[in-house]
């Protein structure tokens, strides 16, 4: 079994949902999301540059200066994993997170949350993403 390093915990500020992203081994990614009704778990292949293209993303919205318009989003190449974070004119970000599995099999399965984090969370959040690119 290949070690697995932790990345980055993304947790509500306004619930107990949780959003764990850890690296295992050199080519996927474990993207955990929980809370008290829901819980799921997706291994994303990653040996396309998805690594770094979503400790990017976490860099890129730590890096303004101020609430944004709009939606930011990331997405794993094959999709089973994507990140969109929109921002409130008062600081509060919202990130919609959407996983999925067997695309495209009889059982195919979606999970999709929102956590609420403040913006002065997300240099905390792109220094974690980034440990998975550095280590």
């Amino acid at each position: 079994m290949a070690q697995e390093y932790p990345l980055l915990s993304l947790c509500s500020s306004n619930s107990s949902r949780v959003l764990q992203i850890t690296a295992r081994g050199e080519s996927f990614l474990i993207a955990t999301l929980a809370g008290p009704t829901l819980s799921g778990a997706v291994e994303v292949w990653v040996e396309t540059g998805d690594v770094a293209g979503l400790a990017n993303f976490f860099v890129e919205l730590a890096a303004l200066d101020a609430p944004w318009k709009g939606s930011r989003t990331w997405s794993s190449l094959e999709g089973d994993l994507v990140v969109s974070a929109s921002c409130t004119k008062l600081g509060a970000v919202t990130f919609q997170v959407s996983m999925s599995g067997m695309s495209g099999a009889p059982e195919e399965w979606r999970l999709q949350a929102g956590l609420e984090t403040e913006f002065g969370q997300l240099g905390k959040l792109a220094a974690d993403a980034m440990e998975l690119v550095t280590r």
